[in-house]
């Protein structure tokens, strides 16, 4: 009989619907509720960041003040802040040279220290060049109104007819030039503006209401000073002139298009320009060649360190204000906006990539069908992701954030949809699975059907050999029933253990366990975790034998070998029946260490491989220098004691006697070496090594080894 009854076309598009709509509504709802807002600003900055800008254009240059300029200045003895009529040189070379305008990003809302002649001087040369533009800054607070104030409303506000976007922000104060330079001025700016929600500069607004008049920002109105037209005018969410349409949104905000990092637009020393036009008035070269800023918008900002006006942007953390205002004169001029997907066209395009989604999940299943489903998912995301990025590079913002959650959204609906009506089978295979795999590794296989054929890979892996010493003698004197119970109790508190610990059992062989960790997951503690397993079991089995002894029950012993390395590892078998399983030399070194415990009366028993990758996670003690069979060299084998930090006091005093005593016995001083390995009993009576050892050390002062003796061990049984 079939796990479950396959579902009709019909019932199938039916319930498609619903998930595609439930996932419209899911985004849709996260979209209103603001929850999105800043991861799309983001995705907005990763454009700007990855896609190829247009060319910064060569009519817009900055002049800073940084840190040279202060320098050079004060060797001069002019310090900071520098007189006013300083800047009236650069004001000066910049009219010889035909500048279009010299725009200033300094405020100077307060008279001169060094006194009115100060402040005459700079407003005197910015009238005479006729195209000198100054700011002022609005604010949201109730201050005292600037006396100018009237006068710089007239000079500086636009005349803008049609409905204004209607959630404009509001401004309650101004703060102006000193009069002098309002009256220079050919006309004022507004430098003012919000940034986005997480503090970067992505939009600003072109023009703000105050007092009943629309005054412009500092580029704008410098734009609109000198390129005069028809009056602007609102129309449709975009302020419009003649054929030129400029896009805003709700707030009256553009978005600025940028045209790279810090320094994009031509930059020059406001010292050079300084001192250019002192040598010019000598009949010097200048600095500066007069044609560099023949016709280009000049901007004037403050660049140097402490003086820094510094707004994030999209491309760059640090970035100068004045190279803000800046990229919107450049975006005016070049007219290439960046303007947003209609809201319409991005729901449509949603419902076409969601709807294709849903389908291919619902119609698609099996193992074969997984692959189909995510490389679907993969192919649609890519392709959404591509035509962002396409129509980014031809000036359109399109949102890639909601149509890829929308996306994302209708797969994982239509999957667990799938999941529940078509997936039960998986759930018969989990918990055939679950007998001797964690869960962890059962995902991994259900998400990578392909590891269910045959074949193997090389890998790194951690082997674990169990056995419970003289169990076969033990059963001959019980009955079959009783061997069976005791067994299977043993078996599955051993076997509980090693899947907690992400461990993979291979295979049970009577009373023995073979399991692994390291594949076919990778672990990067997998010797830690293998040897934390070993550990539980020895604790878990005093547990057990308390209660065979109540019930009268032979009590059971283990041994258990742990060996770190490379191995063949997958499925090995027919094309009909196959196991997961581990091949290798690995291997037989692990179950080889399992049966070199009874020479030591040990429980535990580890290889130098395995001890090297717990690093110092876990408590060993080197035991002796074996000769495995099948190995040309011997190996040095390790008694696992316990985890960091849980050593007592004794056994950590036992095993320091006990690694001095091998030290000894190895140099062939078996005197001292027979003491040590006393001592050693002496913090742990009940220690066979110790024990061992010291009986060997006995023997070898009655008789002692031949001269070509190596300490090696060399088992002459199994």
């Amino acid at each position: 009989m079939a796990i479950f009854a396959a579902y009709t076309t019909k019932t199938k598009l039916t319930a498609g619907a619903v998930l595609i709509l439930a996932a419209l509504l899911l985004v849709l709802a996260l979209d209103l509720s603001g929850a999105l807002t800043t991861y799309r600003l983001k995705t907005l900055d990763l454009l700007f960041r990855h896609v190829p800008l247009p060319q910064a254009s060569p009519q817009v240059v900055v002049v800073t003040v940084d840190q040279p300029d202060l320098d050079f200045f004060k060797t001069q003895n002019v310090t900071w802040p520098w007189p006013r009529q300083i800047y009236a040189p650069l004001i000066e070379f910049c009219h010889r040279s035909g500048a279009k305008a010299v725009i200033f990003d300094i405020l100077y809302t307060e008279s001169s220290s060094y006194g009115a002649d100060d402040d005459q001087i700079l407003a005197a040369a910015a009238g005479a060049a006729r195209n000198v533009i100054f700011p002022f800054f609005l604010s949201r607070e109730d201050k005292p109104a600037s006396p100018q104030t009237p006068e710089l409303l007239d000079k500086a506000a636009l005349a803008i007819t049609g409905p204004p976007p209607p959630d404009f922000i509001h401004y309650r104060s101004l703060l102006a030039p000193i009069p002098p330079l309002v009256a220079a001025a050919r006309t004022l700016g507004n430098v003012q503006s919000p940034p986005d929600i997480d503090g970067i500069y992505r939009r600003l607004p072109l023009v703000v209401p105050f007092q009943g008049r629309m005054l412009p920002l500092l580029a704008f109105a410098a734009f609109s000073s000198l390129h005069p037209g028809e009056p602007w005018r609102f129309e449709n969410g975009a302020l419009v002139r003649g054929q030129q349409r400029i896009p805003l949104d709700s707030q009256g905000q553009f978005l600025l298009k940028y045209r790279g990092p810090s320094r994009s637009h031509q930059r020059f020393s406001a010292a050079n320009l300084i001192q250019s036009e002192y040598r010019c008035q000598h009949n010097l070269p200048p600095l500066v060649p007069t044609e560099a800023l023949a016709g280009k918008w000049v901007f004037v900002g403050l660049t140097a360190p402490g003086l820094y006006d510094l707004k994030a942007s999209p491309v760059s953390s640090i970035y100068a204000g004045v190279e803000v205002h800046a990229t919107l004169l450049d975006n005016l001029l070049q007219g290439d906006f960046l303007q947003t997907v209609p809201t319409w066209l991005q729901w449509a395009w949603t419902l076409v990539l969601v709807t294709a989604m849903v389908l291919t999940v619902l119609f698609l299943s099996g193992m074969s069908g997984l692959v189909a489903n995510l490389g679907a998912l993969v192919l649609f995301n890519t392709l959404h992701l591509g035509l962002c990025v396409l129509a980014f590079a031809h000036s359109w913002y399109g949102d890639p954030l909601l149509t890829d959650l929308a996306l994302n959204f209708s797969f994982a609906l239509a999957a667990i949809y799938s999941y529940a009506t078509e997936g039960r089978q998986k759930q018969v295979i989990r918990g055939m699975f679950a007998q001797y795999m964690s869960e962890e590794v059962i995902k991994h296989l259900l998400q990578h059907p392909d590891k269910l054929k045959l074949g193997g890979e090389r890998r790194r892996v951690t082997l674990f050999f169990s056995d419970l010493a003289g169990f076969t003698t033990l059963s001959e004197h019980m009955d079959p029933e009783t061997v069976v119970a005791l067994l299977n109790d043993y078996l599955s508190r051993m076997t509980d253990i090693i899947l907690e610990e992400d461990g993979t059992v291979d295979k049970f062989e009577g009373d023995a366990i073979m399991a692994l960790w390291g594949a076919p997951l990778d672990q990067e503690n997998q010797a830690v975790a293998a040897c934390r397993a070993a550990l539980r079991q020895v604790a878990a089995l005093q547990d057990l034998n308390r209660l065979f002894a109540e019930q009268k029950l032979p009590l059971l012993n283990l041994r258990i070998g742990l060996n770190t390395g490379e191995a063949i590892v997958g499925n090995l078998g027919s094309q009909k029946r196959f196991d997961y399983t581990v091949i290798g030399d690995t291997v037989n070194l692990a179950s080889r260490l399992e049966g070199l415990n009874k020479f030591y009366s040990t429980l535990i028993m580890a290889s130098e491989a395995t001890v090297s990758e717990c690093g110092d996670q876990v408590e060993f003690r080197e035991l002796d220098w074996v000769a495995v069979k099948g190995r040309a060299t011997p190996v040095t084998v390790y008694e696992v004691m316990a985890l960091k930090g849980e050593l007592t006091p004794a056994q950590s005093a036992a095993r320091n006697e006990f690694a001095q005593g091998l030290k000894l016995f190895r140099e062939k001083a078996f005197a001292p070496a027979a003491s040590a390995f006393t001592a050693a009993m002496e913090h742990l009576p009940a220690d066979p090594p110790s024990q061992m050892f010291r009986d060997l050390c006995q023997k070898f002062q009655e008789s002692p080894p031949p001269p070509d003796w190596d300490s090696v061990f060399r088992p002459d049984k199994k």
